[in-house]
């Protein structure tokens, strides 16, 4: 169907009666609600609630999506309906049972600002039941097809502006910022309004924007953005983290550090993030807390960066671009990732765990000096762990060595308690 047909059949849509009441250009209007048969509309391609998937999606291909191309309406279709999966279901219900109860907005070209995922929905329904139900949506006065600026405006001010944002993927506000600062050329001001959030607050996304950026050139995946899912909390920790320390204003840190040990922090933290850890375990490494924090202790960072460092020169991971220029691949991105990830997460995971939880005990060792009994139980536990079978061969010698010094602190302690006694 060309433009001017969808104009043409946009225009002569049966009204409902009922009207809507929306600000455009800067005007507030009654909009009269058209039935519109759903042939006759196109998919936002940059909706907020799907742009993380479909920038991915387009770093991987090389092209831009089109709502007009019947094999990228499919695609559009499937990132609309994985938005909001598990609510799908009761919508479609709702939608059998009682109608589409809000109404949408499009453009006189027939492009979807507000509506999307119900018109997805209404589409499987007329699928599934061989029925014809139309969308009843206000049709604003512009024709926008190729206007990627203004429907990105629009399409945030009525949907992310709204209490609605609630439903998108955390990672889709940050994107969205970044695209209406970078890509269209707005102010914060600007931006706020639009958003309906505090000055701040985008300039805090904005920041923490940055940071996830940064995560995906260090994984090398510069674009795929659904490397971000289910991360947002470690990236607001890091920032606010990363701040503290370049300001040099944190008074818990027990060392001169310099920019390069809080550019080894940072990495650090990307690998731990890399490794899924939960947040608050993510937290004991940077933390500007003295009492859980492994960077504010000089002697515990070294030990611990540089194991750190060890392990990963051990594995040499193959690159995302190169398993990605085989001819004979065709994985999506996200199945890549997930398989370079696991094969990282084999390989390093138990070090890096392994040498975090140890760090982590001489943190709490120094914190409880006051408490000899209890870190002596510790102790003791400890050492019921360790099952000499296990040991390699080659690191006999060492753990023959390590035996010995604590024997001797062992001794030095044992005479001091026997000492004050007497």
């Amino acid at each position: 169907m060309t433009k001017e047909e969808r104009i043409k059949n946009i225009e002569s849509s049966v009204e409902t009666g009922e009207v809507k009441s929306i600000t455009y250009k800067g005007l507030t209007e009654n909009y009269k609600v058209k039935r519109i048969n759903l042939e006759n509309l196109l998919y936002n391609p940059y909706n907020g609630r799907i742009r993380s998937s479909v920038l991915s999606y387009e770093s991987r291909s090389d092209k831009i999506l089109s709502p007009t191309s019947e094999s990228d309406k499919l695609i559009i279709e499937q990132y609309l309906y994985d938005s909001a999966i598990h609510r799908n279901e009761k919508t479609i219900e709702s939608l059998e049972e009682k109608g589409q109860q809000e109404v949408g907005i499009v453009t006189k070209d027939g492009i979807i600002i507000d509506g999307n995922r119900r018109a997805l929905l209404l589409n499987i329904i007329n699928k599934n039941n061989n029925t014809n139900i139309p969308f009843k949506a206000i049709v604003l006065p512009d024709e926008l097809e190729n206007n990627r600026r203004e429907i990105t405006l629009l399409e945030t001010g009525y949907q992310m502006g709204v209490d609605s944002k609630v439903d998108y993927n955390p990672i889709e506000k940050y994107i969205r910022c970044q695209e209406l600062r970078d890509l269209h050329s707005l102010e914060i001001e600007e931006i706020s309004s639009i958003m309906a959030e505090e000055k701040r607050r985008i300039q805090e996304w904005l920041e923490i924007f940055d940071l996830m950026l940064e995560y995906l050139n260090y994984l090398d995946t510069p674009k795929l953005f659904t490397r971000l899912e289910k991360r947002e909390g470690h990236f607001v920790d890091l920032k606010n983290y990363l701040k503290i320390y370049h300001n040099k204003n944190n008074y818990n840190v027990k060392w001169e550090y310099n920019k390069e040990d809080v550019f080894k922090m940072k990495e650090c933290y990307f690998d731990y993030i890399r490794l899924g850890i939960p947040v608050q375990n993510a937290r004991v490494i940077a933390k500007p807390a003295s009492s859980n924090s492994l960077f504010c202790h000089k002697d515990i960072w070294t030990e611990f960066i540089e194991e750190h460092k060890t392990s990963k020169t051990k594995y040499n991971e193959e690159s995302f671009k190169s398993i990605k220029d085989k001819e004979e691949n065709n994985r999506s991105n996200e199945d890549i990732v997930r398989y370079l990830d696991e094969k990282w997460k084999n390989a390093q995971g138990e070090n890096l765990l392994s040498n975090l939880s140890y760090s982590e005990s001489l943190l709490k060792d120094i914190f409880e000096s006051h408490a000899p009994v209890k870190i002596l139980k510790r102790v003791i536990n400890n050492l019921g762990q360790i099952k000499i079978d296990g040991i390699l061969e080659v690191d006999r010698i060492e753990a023959l060595r390590l035996t010995e010094i604590i024997t001797t602190r062992i001794n030095q302690i044992k005479e001091n308690l026997k000492s004050n006694l007497e």
